[in-house]
């Protein structure tokens, strides 16, 4: 029972010698090639990282970039604002001043136009006191005034004025 138990130094020699041959083959065969593939799944690896970094880099980099132009565009609309501003008070005060200019005109063309209309109605007021003058004239040529003619006149160049009106 105890024979398969016991340890020979051969046994141990060919054990080890086998562990050795074994440890060789593998090395030769599988190390490399698992070294390889470490190294290249290492090398991948920092590519990632790197690549991230880059990533996280040029995202920042847009950030900034984003900031910036809308900081610009924010400007740009303020101005865009005032000059819209400033142009409407500009118009604003070109109505105006337009409005006015031509409130005077119809202010000056009414002006004119009462002027005319007093003008002529004073000599057609003057042609009629002409008028009636000349009648009156006519009347008195025709006899001389007595008292109670001339109240008779007065009283005809009354009745003839509502008359003429």
């Amino acid at each position: 029972m105890l024979d398969f138990l016991s340890i020979d130094t051969d046994t141990i020699i060919f054990v080890l010698i086998n562990t050795l041959i074994l440890f060789l083959i593998i090395k030769h065969l599988l190390f490399d090639k698992v070294n390889k593939i470490l190294d290249e799944r290492q090398n991948d690896i920092v590519n990632s990282y790197k690549e991230a970094d880059e990533a996280v880099a040029h995202a920042k980099e847009l950030e900034a970039d984003y900031t910036q132009r809308l900081s610009g565009a924010k400007e740009e609309a303020a101005e865009i604002v005032r000059n819209a501003t400033k142009k409407a008070g500009q118009r604003s005060d070109e109505i105006l001043f337009a409005a006015k200019n031509e409130a005077n005109a119809v202010m000056e063309k009414a002006s004119a136009e009462i002027e005319r209309e007093k003008k002529r109605a004073v000599n057609q007021i003057k042609d009629e006191i002409s008028d009636i003058a000349l009648m009156v004239a006519e009347k008195v040529v025709e006899k001389e005034i007595s008292p109670k003619d001339h109240e008779r006149l007065i009283e005809e160049f009354i009745d003839g004025v509502g008359d003429e009106q």
